[in-house]
């Protein structure tokens, strides 16, 4: 069959970084063993829907496949752009929905022919099998047996083109911490993980086609420590760093040892969740981090020339001027080189959302504040705060960035 891989054009434009659909990719990759596959990526291609139609046209595909994302990957949801794609796929081709909005709505996306509920590579092989049942794809039996994503089908788009030294990597899925604030809970609910030898050998793969910055898309890499640490030494130890730079999400519960075995593998940017330094938000959120640690272990990251990232949320209920000004002095204290603050979303398929009075659910997320009764604090005072206190952050950090930087170089590879 000849089939078309859609990530739709997300419905707020934002600063582009880099970043594919890994579910999108995984999926070409198992389909193009046995089908004719072709990939569109509208977060980074131009859509025209002239021009998409005439494809369509022309192309005589089968199938199309939309993604249908909720905030994951492009911080936003892409279903203005999905439902277009699905209308002009009507009686051309046989439209299939999936992804995270459709696997935590669980129901059917607009007039799509299809709709895949549940986050299962098998559903979506099971399908394409059942519309064309000429040729089997084989059925996944493990997460292990998953095949390593191809890159090269990218290739074909002028964004990842030049991009061709950037990757992800997965080596895991899911968390089993409890953050209520996290809406992947509804798309991915168990934790499992590649094993050593699956990471390492595409580890090797990368390094022989000359990747040199790999971010490891991991919901949180550390959260087996153990795990974490074991992976870090056996990179070292086949010096698989040597030409790589690694970006890896982390919670603040780590310690100097995997610091130590970060800096030895070339792990070049840690991005840290700590999201307040109030202990009683923190116990609201089910964040379950050692504050008393978190301030040391940032400094001593920083020691070793790993460039850290700190993620905060001011929203909560119980949020007060006293509480964001603590979480101001962490930050400072801690002496971040990037800082993420983030308005506390109540997201479709996290425990906040479903916690709402309906009245607040007509739509699929809202931000914390004093419209909605749900802090004391206005939007806009928020996005003031949040905006001050960044600007004055970024001035007093210039230097200590820029003497890190003269120290340690880029933290990332860029192309001559």
């Amino acid at each position: 069959m000849n089939i078309l891989m859609v990530y739709p054009e997300p419905d707020i434009n934002k600063k582009t970084r880099f970043g594919f659909s890994y579910d999108l990719l995984l999926i070409a990759t198992i389909l193009s063993k046995y089908h004719k596959v072709r990939i569109h990526d509208y977060s980074c291609e131009q859509f025209s829907s002239d021009a998409f139609e005439q494809e369509l046209i022309y192309e005589n595909y089968d199938i199309v496949f939309v993604e249908c994302d909720s905030f994951a990957l492009k911080r936003s949801e892409n279903l203005l752009c999905a439902r277009s794609i699905v209308e002009l796929v009507k009686n051309k081709s046989i439209s299939i929905c999936y992804g995270n909005y459709c696997y935590i709505s669980k129901q059917k996306f607009e007039t799509a022919d299809y709709t895949v509920t549940t986050n299962e590579i098998n559903e979506i092989i099971r399908l394409v099998n059942q519309l064309d049942q000429r040729i089997k794809v084989p059925e996944i039996s493990s997460y292990d047996a998953l095949p390593y994503i191809d890159r090269n089908l990218l290739n074909d788009i002028e964004f990842y083109d030049q991009n061709r030294h950037n990757t992800l990597l997965q080596t895991s899925k899911g968390c089993e911490n409890t953050c209520i604030f996290c809406q992947r809970k509804g798309w991915q609910s168990k934790y499992v993980t590649h094993s050593d030898e699956y990471v390492i050998d595409e580890i090797k793969i990368l390094q022989k086609y000359g990747y040199r910055n790999v971010w490891i898309t991991d919901e949180n890499f550390t959260f087996n420590l153990i795990r974490a640490k074991r992976l870090l030494r056996k990179i070292v130890d086949l010096e698989l760093g040597n030409a790589i730079n690694f970006f890896i999400s982390s919670w603040a519960n780590i310690d100097y040892e995997f610091i130590d075995l970060a800096q030895k593998c070339n792990v070049r940017i840690i991005s840290f969740g700590i999201e307040s330094a109030n202990k009683e938000i923190l116990k609201f959120y089910r964040k379950n981090i050692y504050l008393d640690k978190v301030i040391p272990l940032i400094k001593y990251a920083n020691y070793k020339g790993i460039f850290t990232v700190g993620n905060f949320i001011i929203g909560a209920p119980m949020e007060t001027k006293d509480s964001i000004e603590k979480t101001f002095d962490l930050i400072r204290e801690c002496e971040f080189d990037q800082v993420n603050i983030k308005n506390l979303d109540y997201m479709i398929g996290s425990e906040l959302y479903e916690g709402l009075d309906n009245n607040l659910k007509d739509k699929d997320h809202i931000f914390a504040c004093a419209e909605n009764g749900l802090t004391c604090f206005t939007l806009h005072e928020i996005k003031k705060i949040k905006t001050l206190f960044l600007s004055d952050y970024y001035k007093e950090h210039r230097e200590v960035l820029g003497k890190k930087i003269k120290m340690y170089g880029l933290p990332y590879y860029v192309k001559q």
